[in-house]
């Protein structure tokens, strides 16, 4: 599968995105968000920050870094960041599977729809769970496949499809969580008529080899 910052939806739609994909997206982003009780002077990261959809919806007393392979999608990001004089945000160019950040640096971890669509979504996984400091929180938001066998074999066969515009159907929840030293405080999707599924889940407080 291609990376992010070389899929279509992730260069050639970047100016469309917000419209396009936004839509689609907002909503759920900006009520997982509000639903957290950040503390003040927390860290957060959000991996795949993309054009920056979710920033309004953080409490302005909290530090956030955005991290996102794509300059495009990253200019339109600070673009809003500059516009509403977000002193609070901190934009980086970064790789999710290889975060650029020392162990347990942030107090949440979040990602929004880019599960899907990196080359191996494991090791972002991982790689999220190692800068999320013990006792921290992982949230997710994405598109999963079905864990009902018929259902799972339908998605596959949109897969071919999908997969040259940067994401893929196959991946389901357990091939992300399964190992991973957290304990799932939700798991479900974030309504009865949608396909997009929430994941938070709380680091071990103590991790042994």
């Amino acid at each position: 599968m291609a990376a992010p910052h070389e899929s279509r939806v992730y260069s050639d739609f970047a100016r469309f995105y917000d419209s396009v994909f936004g839509r689609a997206f907002l909503d759920h982003e900006h009520e997982v968000i509000e639903s957290i009780n950040f503390r003040p002077d927390q860290r957060v990261l959000e991996v795949g920050v993309g054009t920056g959809i979710s920033l309004d919806a953080y409490p302005p007393y909290i530090h956030i870094v955005g991290i996102d392979p794509s300059a495009d999608m990253l200019a339109q990001a600070a673009a809003k960041a500059s516009e509403n004089q977000w002193g609070h945000v901190e934009l980086r160019q970064g790789d999710a599977q290889a975060l650029d950040f020392p162990d347990n640096s942030f107090d949440y971890v979040c990602s929004f729809h880019v599960m899907t669509v990196v080359p191996d979504p494991v090791r972002k996984m991982r790689e999220m769970v190692r800068v999320c400091k013990p006792g921290g929180r992982i949230v997710v938001i994405n598109h999963f496949s079905s864990p009902h066998p018929v259902l799972y074999f339908l998605n596959t066969m949109i897969n071919p499809i999908t997969k040259h515009l940067g994401w893929t159907t196959r991946l389901r929840v357990q091939d992300v969580i399964d190992g991973q030293p957290i304990e799932l405080e939700r798991n479900e999707r974030v309504s009865m008529l949608s396909v997009h599924h929430v994941i938070i889940g709380r680091k071990a407080d103590s991790i042994t080899a």
